[in-house]
């Protein structure tokens, strides 16, 4: 009988398989040790990185709440200041264009009321010349009835720090000693300096437009800034007869600063208007007018008027016989019309 290659292999194979079953067979518990062990490994490493991840996830999720959190912070902030600055609009009047019965009106009733005792400038100009504050005089040496006498320290900067100081120079690192030692010139020339930021934009005085000037557009009310003349409360005519003054000289006028007459040209009271423009008129109770030739400091006019305390960076200011509010910088300048154009 013949068979083939393939068919003796079959036969072969089937002869033997029963002797390698038989050779290699392991008992069921050493199989055991040999394939659990793998599923322990296994097992032991999925744990370790769950491990490994559940820290980082963590931190993540932390990471994520953190930043919600501190963007709702702002959010909250950002709301908050928001409803404070319409708390305050409340309470401080936008200017608004008076008709010429209610200016003459109020102007008459302001004319009426007397300064504190000794803060009326019409009677401390009539009794004693304005001077310079020299850097020989140290400031803690001043009587206070006397402080008002010096041209350079006017009350609406007298208590601040240094004393005397323009706000904005004194961020600037002007000195007490430094200030008190300008002469004539010197502070003419800090003006004049000052000035230029209220006159290099294209405003409108009246009807009449100011010709050579860039067009400067307010960022509140995105529009341009219009001066009119009929603003200032008082004239320079009412104010030349409350200080029993000659009238103002051609092409000049009067206005009136914290109690003290500035005469002024035409750019002086252009560069007022547009201060003056950019200032709040403060509510005050019905009745009650500003003593037009009283100089008062910020204190006296908050104790005086029952007013608020101001945010840092305002300040309270009389012009023209009439109480506003100011930001630094064009209350500096309006102290600055004060000192270098000052009557006395």
């Amino acid at each position: 009988m013949k068979f083939t290659p393939l068919a003796c292999a079959t036969i072969l194979a089937c002869a033997v398989a029963p002797v390698l079953n038989a050779g290699v067979a392991l008992p069921s518990a050493t199989m055991s040790s040999l394939t659990v062990p793998m599923a322990r490994d296994s097992q032991i490493v999925k744990i370790k990185n769950d491990k490994e991840k559940g820290p980082k996830k963590a931190k993540k999720e932390k990471h994520k709440k953190d930043k919600h959190a501190k963007k709702e912070k702002k959010h909250k902030k950002k709301h908050e200041k928001q409803a404070k600055k319409l708390e305050k609009h409340e309470k401080v009047k936008v200017k608004v264009k008076r008709s010429k019965e209610d200016r003459s009106r109020i102007s008459n009733e302001v004319l009426e009321v007397r300064a504190p005792e000794g803060r009326d400038m019409s009677v401390l100009l009539g009794a004693v010349p304005l001077a310079l504050l020299g850097s020989q005089i140290a400031f803690a040496d001043v009587p206070e009835e006397k402080l008002l006498t010096y041209r350079n320290c006017p009350p609406g900067l007298a208590k601040m720090d240094p004393p005397c100081v323009p706000p904005g120079l004194a961020k600037k690192g002007v000195t007490y000693e430094e200030w008190v030692s300008y002469d004539d010139k010197q502070l003419d020339a800090i003006y004049l300096d000052q000035r230029t930021e209220f006159l290099d934009r294209d405003i409108v005085i009246g009807e009449e437009r100011v010709p050579d000037r860039n067009v400067v557009v307010e960022e509140d009310a995105n529009r341009d800034v219009v001066l009119d003349d009929d603003t200032l409360l008082l004239s320079s005519e009412q104010i030349a007869s409350l200080y029993d003054l000659r009238p103002a000289p051609a092409g000049k006028r009067y206005a009136l600063i914290d109690g003290q007459p500035v005469l002024l040209t035409q750019e002086d009271y252009t560069s007022l208007l547009r201060i003056n423009e950019l200032a709040r008129v403060e509510n005050l109770p019905d009745g009650v007018r500003i003593a037009p030739t009283a100089a008062l400091t910020q204190n006296e006019l908050r104790q005086t008027y029952k007013l608020p305390q101001l945010e840092t960076g305002n300040n309270y200011a009389v012009v023209n016989g009439e109480l506003v509010t100011l930001q630094d910088s064009a209350f500096e300048t309006l102290q600055l019309i004060r000192i270098a154009r000052a009557i006395f």
